[in-house]
């Protein structure tokens, strides 16, 4: 697991250090203090090719001129200012430190990406702007991508990859705006055949009592969607039963299905969910993530939220991390262990 985190230059954040981090992470803070932003961090220093989705999540349409493209690259440094260099390093129980390392470069691109005493070339490309992102590992190890307009996505560096390559931590986001798509039919289809939606059921329940059984995938005029059996004699499709359901079977899903030490990023955990289903949320995310070797870092609006988590997940796999922001913009995360966030609660702690 991650036990700390630094960014320095990413989106808001001039140099923030957290520490403490457990099993279970939930970030509060009001409004831009940089929540999302801080997950985020979290998702690139497990996956480095991930900035492009990230936007596309916040609701950034991909570019299709240079000068779209730069700007949209820009979107990801602090100030929108690319002279200076993203990184994000973090420090794993298992694995060491990782850093991952971002700039934009012109091609043909020379760059001493790791402040490396001689350039690397990592290739003439067609497009003039590149956005290049370096993962190393303390011991020398080190995956390099590299993305173009021409690209429209990350790929790998020409012969730019250490032997062998850093450790390939797996990751699992779920952003704020909902969007059940193939993975999640494929996902439930797979947990059908392996009868283990026992749980799934149990959860979804506490959103809809009506619930015969969890969702099945059926295909209309060729295009897959869930449905529902509530006892009416006829499925019912999922869009039509609120979005709450919908996004508790995706948590659920993704908490079930995915692979032993995944990394596992949620944005605005609470959304679309009643107060009253948070707690049986958040008993089922612990659960998983403990019987499955996860460590989950989510983010929250509301004290609801804060109070389920507190009283469902064991003291010692959760840290509550709050960012606060100074008059000159920098930013700090007070972090509460296990015996500090009840009394944080019972002293009406604040986290919008």
């Amino acid at each position: 697991m991650f036990t700390e985190l630094r960014i320095r230059n990413y989106r808001l954040f001039k140099d923030l250090a957290i520490k403490g981090l457990r099993r279970i992470n939930l970030f509060v803070g009001r409004n831009n203090s940089g929540k999302s932003a801080a997950v985020e961090a979290v998702a690139l220093a497990t996956v480095p090719y991930v900035p492009f989705q990230l936007n596309l999540e916040r609701g950034m349409k991909a570019p299709t001129t240079e000068y779209a493209f730069e700007s949209y690259l820009r979107s990801f440094f602090r100030d929108l200012d690319a002279d200076r260099k993203i990184e994000v390093t973090a420090k794993h129980s298992d694995f060491g430190i990782r850093t991952c390392r971002a700039i934009i470069i012109q091609s043909p691109i020379t760059s001493v990406l790791a402040d490396r005493p001689t350039p690397e070339l990592i290739g003439k490309l067609p497009s003039q702007i590149v956005f290049a992102v370096r993962m190393e590992e303390e011991h020398g190890r080190y995956l390099q991508y590299q993305t173009s307009l021409e690209d429209k996505g990350l790929s790998l560096a020409e012969s730019k990859v250490s032997t062998p390559p850093p450790y390939p931590l797996s990751l699992e986001y779920v952003p704020a705006n909902l969007n059940l798509g193939e993975p999640v039919f494929d996902r439930l289809s797979e947990l059908r055949r392996e009868k283990r939606t026992e749980l799934i059921l149990d959860v979804l329940r506490h959103i809809e009592p009506r619930l015969v059984d969890v969702p099945e995938v059926q295909t209309v005029d060729g295009v897959p969607n869930l449905f529902c059996d509530i006892g009416i004699g006829k499925l019912m499709p999922l869009g039509l039963m609120g979005q709450g359901l919908a996004r508790v079977l995706r948590l659920v899903l993704m908490m079930e299905s995915a692979s032993q030490g995944d990394i596992t990023v949620i944005d605005e955990i609470e959304n679309g969910i009643h107060h009253e289903s948070l707690f049986n949320v958040w008993q089922a995310v612990g659960e998983a993530a403990r019987r499955r070797d996860k460590q989950v870092f989510a983010t929250t609006h509301s004290y609801e939220c804060l109070r389920c988590a507190n009283d469902a997940i064991d003291s010692n796999d959760l840290a509550i991390h709050r960012l606060e922001v100074d008059g000159d913009r920098t930013t700090r995360c007070v972090t509460l262990g296990p015996e500090a966030v009840e009394g944080a609660i019972s002293n009406g702690f604040e986290i919008r």
